[in-house]
């Protein structure tokens, strides 16, 4: 025997599977639960349950308004009026029956999804009828469905408005600041734009979420390490921090680069000629390697000896063909075992430019998570080695010829 408050369950448990459906097409959805009434033996077995589980269906309110009866003559009892099976349709109907959580979050979904159908149906460069638009609006509305309910209504309207813009306006190059919305800025994006992205794609044939803004700028650390270097731009600080843009406008030209993960290990590196040093940035090396006169000097990789430092040694060979990786090897590992640390096993990539030992290397530190973060090797050691695979490099590589 089902009682009401299983059927609002099971109610509520076809809204949370059927979200999209349901949103992208209300008049379809439907639910039938049979309701297992007792059987005449059951019943004389426990007259009690079996009347109480009728008086419970006879007086749920709405609920029963969707119950189909049937007689059913019980031995010893007679004929007995039954409920057998609960049946309904229509989303917004199902919603309702189904408490008031439930139908709190169809109405919020609901507007929500209508907005967007209707902002975004202008604006879509799919060619086909505007209920697989939204099908695909219900669907990328149900996919971030958390987010969407806690919302507040200015910062929903304002992704659906975002959207809409976006579309209008492919590959537009502006920062996020440029967008002409009130409320459109750096930190609201990055907050909202899993949302943003859902709805753009959901409008486009190809489904592509690209939203056509221009990155927000990194920054590296650039310290010029060769005093003539600094004599021949008196106007260019020993150290400073720029994008890659304004990078590329030094037009410095040194022998050798040092490219160093940690920011506070650059600022304190000592003078050396020949050399400038810049701070990385992790794993996104390819614009910092575009820079003309990085792309043409030697470059001295120094990160942590760990599984990630040897992948981003592995990414920074991608984007330039002579990378030197510096104090990340075996010998600097068991010199520095009492500072290293753990980060935790790591699942092991194909690597495809690394060394054979940095290869070995690298199978080792993803296996044990062991790693020694460049910052806690002492700097005179460090500068010692520094200087001597710097002078390998000054010796074998010529002076650059000016661009």
């Amino acid at each position: 025997m089902r009682f009401p408050e299983e059927v609002r369950k099971r109610l509520q448990q076809a809204w949370a599977r059927n979200t999209a459906a349901w949103i992208a097409d209300p008049s379809g959805a439907a639910v039938s639960v049979p309701l297992h009434p007792p059987t005449g033996a059951e019943a004389l077995a426990d007259p009690t349950s079996a009347h109480t589980w009728i008086d419970a269906w006879r007086s749920t309110g709405l609920l029963a308004e969707f119950v189909a009866w049937e007689e059913r003559r019980w031995a010893n009892l007679g004929t007995q009026l039954v409920p057998v099976r609960w049946q309904a349709g229509e989303a917004g109907a199902l919603c309702r029956l189904a408490g008031e959580a439930t139908r709190a979050e169809w109405a919020v979904l609901l507007g929500h999804a209508e907005a967007a159908v209707e902002a975004l149906a202008a604006m879509t460069l799919a060619d086909d009828a505007s209920s697989d638009l939204r099908s695909r609006v219900a669907t990328a509305i149900t996919r971030r469905r958390a987010q969407w309910l806690q919302m507040p209504s200015v910062d929903a309207d304002l992704c659906v408005r975002a959207a809409a813009w976006l579309l209008a306006h492919p590959g537009s190059g502006y920062r996020i600041r440029q967008v002409p919305l009130p409320g459109m800025h750096t930190k609201w994006l990055k907050d909202h734009r899993a949302v943003v992205e859902g709805l753009v794609g959901a409008a486009r044939a190809d489904g592509s979420t690209e939203l056509g803004l221009r990155p927000a700028p990194t920054f590296h650390d650039l310290v010029v390490l060769d005093p003539p270097s600094r004599a021949e731009r008196p106007g260019l600080p020993r150290s400073s921090r720029m994008d890659p843009e304004a990078l590329a406008a030094t037009r410095l030209h040194p022998r050798v680069v040092i490219v160093c993960e940690n920011s506070e290990t650059v600022q304190v590196l000592p003078d050396l000629p020949g050399t400038v040093a810049v701070g990385g940035t992790g794993y996104n090396l390819s614009e910092l390697f575009a820079v003309p006169w990085i792309q043409r000097a030697p470059v001295l990789y120094w990160g942590d000896t760990d599984a990630d430092g040897l992948r981003i040694l592995d990414r920074a060979r991608h984007h330039h063909s002579d990378v030197r990786s510096v104090l990340m090897d075996r010998a600097t590992l068991d010199a520095h075992q009492e500072l290293t640390g753990s980060g935790g096993e790591r699942s092991q990539v194909v690597l495809t430019h690394l060394t054979a030992a940095e290869a070995e290397l690298y199978r080792e530190l993803s296996a044990t998570g062991l790693r020694l973060e460049q910052e806690r090797i002492e700097l005179g050691y460090a500068v010692e080695q520094l200087r001597r695979t710097l002078d390998e490099r000054l010796h074998t590589t010529p002076p650059p010829s000016l661009p």
